[in-house]
């Protein structure tokens, strides 16, 4: 008898999660969507990212891949480079690489003034 009162719940959840979908990049009939267009104007490209695989404007940084020990080093994060063992453990001394984009997924660490931090992972 619990479950019809769950219903009210459940269709609130459903509709705040409507609200939240991401912009629609598909081509349309007269051609490239506005969010398309938008994105290919700022230099983007559109990529499937996340375990979603969802659609969206990625745009590459210039320093991609550059040797780097702290933020101030990248147009985006020092990323740890993971070792045998995985990521390194945090608050040991590490060197990084540029992030690539700006769209970053999956398990990283960033290091901070020749130091990682925790480990997050990003789906």
């Amino acid at each position: 008898m619990a479950r019809p009162r769950l219903l009210p719940f459940a269709l609130a959840f459903t509709l705040l999660g409507a609200g939240c979908a991401p912009q629609d990049m598909s081509g349309t009939r007269a051609g490239l969507s506005p969010a398309m267009r938008s994105c290919a104007a700022t230099g983007g490209f559109l990529d499937a990212r996340g375990r979603r695989q969802t659609l969206m404007c990625v745009h590459r940084f210039s320093d991609s891949g550059k040797s780097c020990t702290t933020k101030s080093d990248c147009s985006g994060k020092c990323l740890a480079e993971p070792g045998e063992n995985g990521l390194p453990a945090p608050g040991t001394a590490a060197t990084g690489r540029c992030q690539a984009d700006n769209r970053l997924f999956g398990c990283h660490a960033e290091i901070v003034d020749g130091k990682a931090r925790p480990g997050l992972c990003i789906d």
